[in-house]
């Protein structure tokens, strides 16, 4: 096959190009399709986490359901183990506490709560797991264990539970004045219109608070 001179010049021009440019070239395309496989099989691991991490909590709480929380044990320490940033085991640390709490071992309750609030990702599952165990705390009369436990919380958005806590646990320890700081706290971090705002005026009332 015969060319002109100026195709002939194109593809001198392509050629010395792609001499030039090539190895770059293939390499952002090579990128590009490695990341794009990398995004395609993160979305699949995801995927597959998730199924995974769904099926051994329905596990757990199948089994405590059933009143069989040793068999349990298994399914959460896999949980646990493999998958302890998921939302899955936060909830899963939570049902294992209350189940152990229920069975009155609260050694062991408390030592999923401690877990529970290490690892969760989510302030919503910390605060959880710090509450109860806080009350735990409370029942077992360590009550500056529970004043320890609750002296911050994970975040504004739980400061009036937080402060209300602390509210009972310095009225249990005849800290009145400390009591009802906390409560008056915890009041101004109500919303005008939230539910929980009665039960702690009554609380700041029985202290000697001022009655609104």
């Amino acid at each position: 096959m015969s060319y002109n001179l100026e195709e002939q010049d194109q593809i001198d021009n392509l050629r010395d190009f792609w001499n030039r440019w090539g190895t770059l070239i293939s390499s952002i395309i090579l990128a590009a399709g490695l990341a794009w496989a990398g995004y395609a099989g993160w979305q699949w691991w995801q995927a597959r986490q998730a199924a995974q991490t769904s099926a051994l909590f329905d596990q757990i709480n199948k089994e405590i359901s059933a009143g069989n929380l040793q068999k349990a044990v298994p399914a959460w320490a896999d949980l646990q183990g493999k998958y302890p940033d998921s939302p899955y085991a936060q909830m899963g640390g939570l049902a294992m506490a209350k189940a152990y709490a229920d069975a009155g071992k609260i050694a062991s309750a408390e030592t999923e709560l401690r877990w529970t609030a290490e690892h969760a990702p989510s302030q919503a599952y910390r605060a959880a797991a710090l509450l109860n165990l806080s009350a735990l705390q409370v029942d077992a009369k360590q009550l500056q264990a529970a004043l320890e436990t609750v002296k911050q919380s994970p975040s504004p958005a739980f400061d009036a539970l937080f402060a209300a806590r602390r509210g009972d646990i310095y009225a249990l320890l005849g800290q009145r004045e400390q009591a009802r700081k906390a409560y008056e706290n915890a009041l101004k971090a109500l919303p005008p219109d939230a539910g929980y705002r009665q039960l702690v005026q009554l609380k700041l009332n029985s202290v000697g608070g001022d009655a609104s």
